[in-house]
């Protein structure tokens, strides 16, 4: 009586997949891969220009690590000065009758 008006779970909702279902398309429904599958191996950039992407991945990396610091140190420093500031504001409402 307690499941009275309750939905069931979804998974017994559904029926059962038929035999179509047992392997369902891999890129979705209507969703076909792209035409000749992956490049051809003469696609693929060179060592060097894979060296070239790395080697600019690795310094934007290195930008952002230090920029992370910066905003770190910062932060650090402006709940800093809020810790002091409420500090002051509680001192001074203490003060004033």
């Amino acid at each position: 009586m307690g499941s009275k008006g309750r939905i069931p779970p979804p998974h017994l909702r559904r029926p059962l997949p038929g035999p179509a279902m047992a392997h369902p398309e891999p890129y979705g429904h209507g969703i076909h891969p792209p035409p000749g599958g992956f490049p051809p191996f003469d696609m693929i950039p060179p060592p060097e220009v894979m060296e070239q992407k790395l080697a600019a991945q690795h310094m934007e990396m290195q930008r952002l690590i230090i920029e992370n610091q910066r905003l770190a140190a910062t932060h650090v420093a402006l709940r800093q000065e809020l810790a002091a500031a409420q500090h002051e504001l509680q001192i001074m409402h203490c003060h004033v009758p």
